[in-house]
């Protein structure tokens, strides 16, 4: 993402994942002299409001058999109420990025699927031929939403129960990100980095409140780790749209 050219490294670099994986990608961002690096994240990860719901329902799990945590995000806002898993419980997520998030929450030894391999063939569709190959559970939990791999394990049989552990909160600019991008609009335009499909219209939106930001934005370089993605942003008008790995190393 940095690339070696000084073109690149004068570009606003626009980081839009929640958390601290996008913190540590701006600091090594940093460290390769790249001078704008903005830490956008699309949306904000808050707790529900009703928190004793989750809180009791976490505490009561001798009734299911895997939890679906399908993003960093849904692994933050689990931790916050769980600190060890049962051994009958299996974890479940779309790819190895989040496995891994998963084994730095919990330790190495706890019970994870996911399917291997690059961001290419991850995803809902994978974990679900995953899960169809290894046994559907009885009972899954899935940590917020997900309609599609809910419908599926539905269908073959399983109980499916969906729980609203976290909120998420869309980005909306502060007064210094807004003088920011009111400098930028002008200059090279950016190197955007979006790693789910929410995120396209949600930035899109976001930056609408400076004139000519939006175009000045579907001008730039937008960088994704999924196909999926990669088809909702040439569908916003991307023209330049590069796929690349889950590892940071990879992606600057």
């Amino acid at each position: 993402m940095s690339g070696s050219s000084v073109e690149n490294k004068q570009r606003p670099v626009i980081l839009t994942r929640p958390g601290a994986a996008n913190d540590r990608l701006a600091d090594l961002l940093e460290a390769d002299g790249v001078e704008k690096v903005w830490r956008w994240p699309a949306f904000t990860i808050t707790l529900p409001e009703d928190q004793d719901i989750v809180s009791d329902r976490f505490a009561h799990l001798d009734d299911v058999q895997m939890v679906v945590m399908a993003s960093p995000a849904a692994v933050a806002a689990v931790a916050h109420w769980v600190r060890r898993w049962p051994e009958h419980i299996t974890l479940a997520t779309v790819g190895e990025g989040t496995a891994k998030v998963i084994k730095a929450a919990w330790g190495d030894d706890v019970k994870v699927l996911f399917p291997k391999g690059d961001a290419e063939h991850s995803g809902s569709e994978a974990l679900f031929a995953l899960v169809k190959k290894t046994g559907v559970p009885m009972r899954v939990l899935i940590a917020r939403g997900h309609e599609w791999l809910s419908d599926q394990l539905i269908a073959l049989g399983a109980d499916v129960e969906k729980l609203a552990c976290y909120v998420r909160v869309p980005i909306e600019l502060n007064p210094r990100q807004i003088r920011d991008l009111e400098k930028a609009v002008n200059g090279p335009s950016p190197i955007v980095y979006l790693t789910s499909s929410d995120s396209v219209a949600t930035m899109l939106h976001a930056v609408k409140v400076v004139p000519g930001a939006r175009e000045w934005f579907l001008k730039g370089a937008a960088v994704t780790i999924h196909p999926r993605c990669a088809e909702r942003l040439k569908e916003a008008g991307f023209e330049h749209i590069e796929i690349t790995g889950t590892d940071d190393e990879r992606v600057r």
